[in-house]
């Protein structure tokens, strides 16, 4: 077959023609075309660009767009595995918009054409898998000598388009490598960043109407992969996104104006399960059954509080699975970035951190990234201290038997927690086995991370020795912010409470109150935040006065409503409510039974309290 293909190959260069049966039948297709466009396959292609001023404009003009894309674009480039890579963001008539590349491709000649604010339409490019994705309209992979011009001969590209809730493409997400082994995997990365970035799309366009969200499978209505319409109130459709109408193969969402076309049931009984918090069960027309349930939504009423600038619905989504950790924060993020690659080029790194920052699961993800074929061992070096005189940290770990040595000859990652809290015989030996690894990079391949708290500094208790070789292991440092001070903070609430109740959501409100009034910085406080709300709390979506009733401040118990100062009974009697009501667990009617007063009572006084907050 691949001899089939070379020879219909220098047929193209020799003859103008080929035999079209040897070649895949999407990029025979293309060359045709390119052929009828008059386009040489051993010639240049035309370096097509819009110009500075222009590209400014066009940026301008879908910056909207452009911030919903950047972060998947980001993310996007972390997970494709390995090095030599770019990836783009193009818009509607295949202009890129935004580029990411490796420091290897950057130097490659690929990476001179590929320049913010060039055209890769096939007219000017020839075969290539952003302008074929964007003339065909699905997801297209050119490799290699599939391209129609020889002289891009040595890159493998993947395109998927992107499309708004009225299936019109408003973009196209490239990846591009000069190693094509690992290209259909990458294929799945590119098509699942493109979804993502459609649901946002999708989710903006219909703020404030009735969004339904449905998949066959019930567990699977709190992932990216639902379907999604939307609907006025009187069940208009008024748009879907592309896994509505795969869901609904056989029904044309385009063509179809009422919920009553699309499902074998009423729409207002089926709106008013959901909006009490229902799921329900739909049936289309071609008898294929659904789990629906509806997406809590309203109209941006401008900029969020401070660290939650998002410019999401009142409930959020999980941006991703459940248990995928959230590296949607920039700093948090880059850095991510960076010591994926600097763990790649096994430069030894600090991660600094308070515990509780995040600082295992950016480990973690470093590790998944770069070798989770490999073991992952952590040092926790303050406990290794401890117990040094027992059991010998080197001598567990990296002994001198064959079964050590077939550990440091595979590779992996160490992780040293603490390592400024290593004393005595355990930094010696730590010494003794960093510069093992840092001498002998060709044969063990090793990752070194360091954990610490804070920058440290050298100890007065190591010798020389250990002091000069740990000074090897700070060649690189990256910050964790505290939790209140990242930009995904709200994510990352989603993302817990996912975790730990499937039965709560969080609304907009809820979040803000939650980091505006007791600011967590770690993960830890976050959870123990969250876990209360879900424990305590009846309501399934949980707003800004749930949050204010069940998880109260430190100062609660000796403050008083408004309407209770100044009075000297009166702050003594408020007190005393606020103090049941916290001893309670927020249960008001508990609280007024033991108080002897109506409910009314008690949520009036601890009500005005939680407002002032």
């Amino acid at each position: 077959m691949q001899s089939m293909f070379l020879k219909a190959r220098a047929a193209l260069e020799t003859k103008g023609r080929f035999a079209s049966g040897a070649v895949p039948e999407q990029i025979a297709d293309s060359w045709h075309r390119c052929l009828q466009y008059g386009l040489d396959p051993v010639g240049e292609p035309v370096d097509a660009d819009i110009g500075i001023q222009a590209l400014r404009e066009t940026r301008q003009k879908h910056e909207q767009l452009l911030r919903v894309v950047r972060p998947e674009l980001e993310l996007l480039s972390t997970q494709i595995a390995g090095t030599n890579h770019m990836t783009a963001f193009a818009d509607h008539r295949g202009v890129v918009l935004e580029t990411i590349m490796d420091t290897e491709f950057s130097l490659s000649k690929c990476a001179r054409s590929v320049r913010c604010g060039t055209i890769w339409d096939e007219t000017h490019r020839g075969t290539n898998a952003l302008g074929l994705a964007l003339y065909s309209g699905r997801t297209s992979m050119v490799t290699g000598g599939e391209h129609y011009f020889s002289s891009h001969g040595q890159v493998s590209c993947v395109s998927t388009p992107i499309f708004d809730s009225q299936g019109e493409i408003v973009g196209l997400l490239d990846a591009s490598s000069e190693v094509a082994a690992r290209q259909f995997h990458t294929q799945a990365l590119v098509e699942l960043a493109a979804s993502n970035i459609e649901n946002r799309l999708f989710v903006e366009d219909h703020r404030g109407n009735i969004i339904v969200q449905f998949h066959p499978r019930e567990e699977y209505l709190k992932t990216q992969s639902v379907g999604m319409i939307s609907f006025n109130e009187q069940g208009t459709i008024l748009g879907a996104n592309r896994r509505a109408a795969a869901f609904l193969n056989g029904l044309d969402v385009a063509v179809l104006s009422k919920f009553r076309d699309l499902f074998r049931t009423d729409f207002s009984t089926n709106l008013k399960a959901m909006q009490g918090g229902e799921t329900v069960r739909l049936v289309d027309w071609l008898n294929s059954a659904f789990f629906a349930r509806i997406r809590l939504s309203r109209r941006s009423a401008g900029p969020s509080a401070q660290n939650l600038a998002l410019n999401l619905s009142s409930t959020y989504d999980v941006p991703s699975l459940p248990d995928a950790p959230v590296f949607r924060d920039e700093q948090v993020l880059n850095s991510l970035k960076l010591a994926i690659r600097s763990a790649m080029m096994m430069t030894p790194q600090y991660v600094i951190g308070a515990t509780g920052t995040g600082r295992t699961t950016f480990v973690q993800a470093v590790h998944h990234a770069v070798c989770p074929d490999k073991p992952l061992i952590a040092v926790d070096c303050r406990a290794a201290s401890l117990n040094a005189e027992t059991d010998g940290l080197t001598g567990e770990l990296f002994g001198g038997d064959e079964n050590s040595r077939f550990l440091v000859e595979t590779g992996g990652m160490l992780v040293l927690e603490d390592l400024s809290e290593a004393t005595g015989r355990v930094s010696e030996q730590l010494a003794q086995l960093i510069n093992r690894l840092l001498q002998h990079k060709s044969t063990a391949k090793w990752s070194i991370l360091v954990v610490e708290s804070a920058t440290p500094e050298p100890q007065a208790h190591w010798s020389k020795f250990v002091s000069m070789t740990f000074a090897k292991l700070s060649q690189l440092e990256f910050q964790l912010p505290p939790l209140c001070e990242r930009t995904d903070a709200a994510y990352v609430a989603i993302s817990m409470m996912s975790r730990l109740s499937a039965e709560h959501q969080l609304s907009r409100a809820a979040i803000e109150a939650i980091f505006e009034h007791h600011a967590p910085a770690t993960f830890y406080e976050l959870e123990k935040l969250l876990t209360t709300l879900a424990i305590q709390c009846p309501a399934t979506v949980l707003r800004a006065e749930h949050v204010n009733r069940y998880i109260l401040r430190n100062d609660t118990r000796e403050s008083v409503c408004p309407r209770c100062k100044g009075s000297n009974v009166k702050e003594a009697k408020c007190r005393e409510i606020n103090r049941l009501f916290q001893e309670c667990n927020a249960n008001i009617a508990l609280a007024a039974r033991k108080l002897g007063v109506s409910r009314n009572t008690v949520y009036a006084h601890t009500q005005s309290e939680a407002d002032a907050l």
